[in-house]
């Protein structure tokens, strides 16, 4: 979309009178640059999601290690590859054999009977319970993810930890106490804490992911499991993976995976400050990172 209001403007300045040429190409980089702000500020606040409690988007600090189960062997692979890629693209690290899984996902032909399943069975591990330093959307959010009919359905469980990541109170690995250290005190302009992923849940209804291409299908839930998003956010405005069941249903061309849009977004949030005080600081750092990346004639790095 971007780059199509770019070629419009081009087209339109090739077209015009050499007198007027200067003047309305600076008119046209106006009008495309205030725009793109719009609907990246727009989307932005649409899917950015933070716990209510806190304040404060949450993010995997530096290693992740994805599970996969209900698919065959080598397409559990693939997904797992396809996070792990879409990982590194900003800095994250991916765990090795044997890791302890913090990114859980299910893939299921019964979506809502599993997640009735783990939030009655398994409470410790959606956070049901107040936990020191253990942050989520609440029950009335972990209801929704029980009862929710979308094809794919999210979970994130956060932890607040020291600015410089270090656990709050309770016990550490070996059993000692956990003592927290920080080289920055807080301030006006940042906070003592932060906001890190302590584990996510993604379950994918198989019945309403069938016909999809696996490969966009995989970029979705790499894309849930990086980001914290709100599910009711309307994205349907922009290019964006989170359009894909969308896009099918309408009879849209196949989406191949995650756009410029989603790796820009990525790209904000892992470079957003992550001690901000407030949320919407974290907003405008991705919101100017996106617009510098999604500008008509921005260097982009080819999508694979």
């Amino acid at each position: 979309m971007i780059r199509t209001i770019a070629v419009v403007a081009m087209a339109f300045a090739i077209s015009t009178p050499a007198w007027a040429q200067e003047a309305n190409q600076e008119e046209d980089i106006v009008v495309v640059g205030e725009r793109l702000q719009e609907m990246v500020r727009s989307f932005v606040g649409e899917i950015a999601a933070a716990p209510g409690s806190e304040g404060q988007i949450a993010r995997w600090d530096r290693k992740i290690c994805p599970l996969v189960a209900g698919l065959p062997v080598r397409q559990l692979q693939y997904m797992a590859d396809r996070i792990a890629q879409r990982a590194h693209q900003v800095g994250l690290e991916t765990e090795g054999a044997g890791c302890k899984a913090n990114i859980l996902i299910f893939v299921t032909p019964d979506a809502s009977r599993l997640a009735s399943g783990i939030v009655d069975e398994y409470r410790t591990l959606v956070g049901y319970y107040s936990e020191s330093g253990v942050v989520t959307q609440g029950r009335e959010g972990l209801d929704s993810f029980a009862n929710s009919t979308a094809p794919v359905r999210w979970w994130h469980v956060n932890q607040t930890v020291s600015a410089d990541g270090q656990q709050l109170g309770g016990e550490t690995s070996n059993g000692g106490s956990a003592v927290v250290r920080t080289t920055q005190p807080p301030g006006r302009l940042r906070r003592g804490t932060r906001q890190d992923f302590l584990r996510v849940l993604i379950i994918v209804d198989a019945r309403q992911a069938q016909g999809l291409q696996f490969q966009a299908l995989s970029d979705y839930v790499a894309m849930v499991s990086l980001a914290q998003l709100d599910p009711t956010g309307e994205t349907t405005a922009v290019p964006t993976v989170l359009n894909l069941f969308h896009e099918r249903d309408a009879g849209a061309p196949a989406m191949s995976g995650m756009t410029e849009w989603d790796e820009a977004y990525l790209d904000g949030l892992y470079n957003a400050r992550r001690t901000a005080p407030r949320e919407i600081w974290q907003v405008r750092d991705i919101t100017r990172t996106m617009v510098e990346q999604l500008e008509p004639g921005a260097q982009q790095a080819p999508t694979n």
